[in-house]
């Protein structure tokens, strides 16, 4: 089978999230098991500077009243992978949009076409066509109705959904630099208010397959568990295609070649299993030296720094926190409002409260080896991967009970979970792990359980392959 996989980004080229870590390590594991997988991604000018490519040919669109010449850029992944990747260059494309979200919505609408084009292109020119085309997030929304109403090619597309919150919504003008007609829409040009549009939504009414990186998520995204408006779209889509249809949950997995504390390249000392105690001693004590830090039981934040990550929870008992004792690092960047949280909260405890707001990648891997804890008080959490990161590390998760988070941690086991929001048992829980953290046979017992739990994406891949396979075979029966 031959799948191809585009988002806009992709690890290591260009990480800004999450989805990065997937399309950088999902399409490795599909290969393995015989899945020819492709990637196709923007060529940014941060690509063009750090890595190497070789351009093997163009071709034309139309965008708005301009014709646009894309360059097609192929590389492969690193570390002796035989995965190719495929850079869509054109000016356009050069870095992401920050002028507000009309802008970058043309600007990923763009990116839609040049990715349905380079299907095209790939058939005649690249002869190479793909099986199914897996898209990825709002950014590629776009894709499975251009290629069937605009380009008449019959590809069967799944959409995954990573993160309910970025959706694409903005001006319905972007329809007219597509050239797309009334018609051929579902919801663009009959929405509320009939301005807006909504990427995602369009995007999940056209695709043949909807799934989400977490069962328990692809179940709160159907029960609208939080109220969001993608639920009418996902209501059209179910009364359209009948009770076969379905919203699938398949885990996220982590990259054992870049999450390993064996062979960690920024650790100050690799560990495993049987000396986890001394190793993660030693990279603590050179985390908390280099932060100017006591020696105290460390928490960890790591993440962007949004309203979903649920800040607003752990400030609400923060000075309780700090009042046992503790350490606590902050790492991420995002939203101005959370931030002055965070640097408030920071100008209060200067002795205890470390935050750096960028993403940090080096600081990350250190963090994920040198603290005892992390803290996961997200308010929903599609899948999450720090909670796996975390554990593969021996740091112990701290996190909601939520998502993707439900799914991966087992509570006194593995790791803790508290009632989504509720600041009373995170403090409880905080207080719990401490107690558990002063218990040497409890706690080794949690970490030795923590960094045994198997997040390799080896059954995700075998999921995804199922479903590839589910999704050709419909399309060929029913024809959508």
């Amino acid at each position: 089978m031959r799948v191809l996989i585009t988002g806009y980004e992709a690890a290591p080229f260009f990480k800004r999230g999450g989805l990065g870590d997937v399309l950088g390590s999902l399409p490795k594991v599909l290969w393995k098991i015989g899945i020819d997988a492709r990637v196709v991604i923007p060529y940014y000018e941060e690509i063009r500077e750090k890595y190497q490519s070789k351009k093997i040919g163009t071709f034309s669109v139309i965008f708005g009243k301009n014709i646009e010449r894309i360059g097609i850029y192929k590389s492969y992944f690193p570390k002796n992978s035989k995965v190719p990747i495929y850079f869509l260059e054109n000016k356009n494309l050069a870095v992401i949009n920050t002028r507000g979200r009309n802008k970058k919505i043309d600007q990923f609408a763009f990116f839609d076409l040049c990715v349905a084009h380079f299907v095209l292109w790939s058939l005649t020119d690249g002869k190479w066509m793909p099986d199914l085309l897996h898209c990825n997030d709002w950014h590629t929304g776009l894709i499975p109705l251009i290629l069937r109403k605009e380009l008449k090619l019959s590809i069967p597309t799944l959409l995954t959904i990573h993160n309910l919150s970025y959706q694409g919504r903005g001006s319905i003008k972007v329809l007219d630099l597509l050239h797309v007609q009334d018609k051929d829409v579902k919801e663009l040009k009959r929405g509320t208010p009939a301005t807006e549009i909504n990427i995602l939504g369009e995007g999940i009414l056209h695709t043949d397959a909807v799934s989400t990186v977490s069962p328990t998520y692809a179940r709160e995204v159907v029960e609208n568990s939080d109220h969001d408006p993608i639920h009418t779209f996902l209501l059209k889509r179910q009364k359209e295609r009948g009770a076969k249809d379905e919203v699938f949950g398949i885990l996220n997995g982590i990259d054992y070649e870049v999450w390993d504390p064996r062979h960690d390249g920024f650790l100050k000392e690799w560990y495993g299993l049987s000396d986890f105690r001394l190793g993660k001693a030693k990279n603590k004590a050179y985390l908390l030296s280099h932060l100017g830090l006591k020696n105290k039981p460390t928490f960890c934040f790591i993440g962007r720094m949004a309203h979903q990550k649920g800040l607003d929870t752990l400030m609400k008992v923060l000075p309780e926190i700090i009042s046992l004792d503790v350490n606590i690092i902050f790492l991420g960047a995002g939203e101005k409002t959370v931030e002055a949280s965070v640097i408030r909260a920071a100008g209060q405890y200067p002795s205890l409260i470390r935050a750096e707001f960028s993403y940090n990648e080096r600081l990350a891997h250190h963090l994920y080896a040198g603290c005892d804890f992390i803290l996961i008080p997200s308010h929903f959490e599609p899948c999450g991967l720090i909670q796996m990161i975390g554990m593969r590390y021996g740091t112990l998760p701290i996190a909601s009970e939520t998502g993707g988070l439900k799914d991966t941690i087992i509570n006194g086991k593995n790791g803790f979970l508290f009632e989504n929001g509720n600041k009373r048992q995170l403090l409880q829980t905080v207080t719990k792990a401490l107690r558990v953290y002063k218990n040497s046979k409890a706690y080794t017992a949690m970490v030795r359980s923590a960094m045994e739990t198997n997040f390799s994406w080896d059954k995700s891949a075998l999921q995804y392959q199922a479903l590839y396979e589910k999704i050709v075979v419909d399309y060929d029966h029913y024809g959508f």
